[in-house]
């Protein structure tokens, strides 16, 4: 019969080394949503079904004790919540760049 350890083996480097990619993955659009403070493309319905869905799986990975999965999903709920906020507060910013370039 196969123990199962608590050790740290390669199914947990797995988890931890994809609970650091996932929230990374983010990293690029907020940066060049930062940059650029366009964000019209981003839907408000995506990122509200992407925080619910976080939210579910950060109160699932601390009932279990899933680290790797609470960890990179706090990480990932952040950025989310950080593209959000930048939607909101750009989110006349197209109408202002284009009324500067008929000028």
């Amino acid at each position: 019969m196969c123990k199962i350890e608590d050790d740290f083996n390669f199914y947990q480097v797995c988890g931890y080394i994809s609970g650091v990619l996932f929230p990374l993955s983010l990293v690029p659009q907020v940066y060049k949503s930062y940059k650029t403070k366009k964000l019209d493309d981003i839907s408000y319905y995506w990122q509200f079904t992407f925080i619910l869905s976080l939210v579910g799986a950060i109160i699932y990975s601390i009932h279990y004790n899933l680290k790797p999965i609470y960890i990179s999903s706090f990480f990932e709920l952040t950025l989310i919540l950080c593209l959000t906020i930048m939607k909101f507060i750009y989110r006349n910013n197209s109408v202002n760049v284009n009324a500067v370039e008929n000028v």
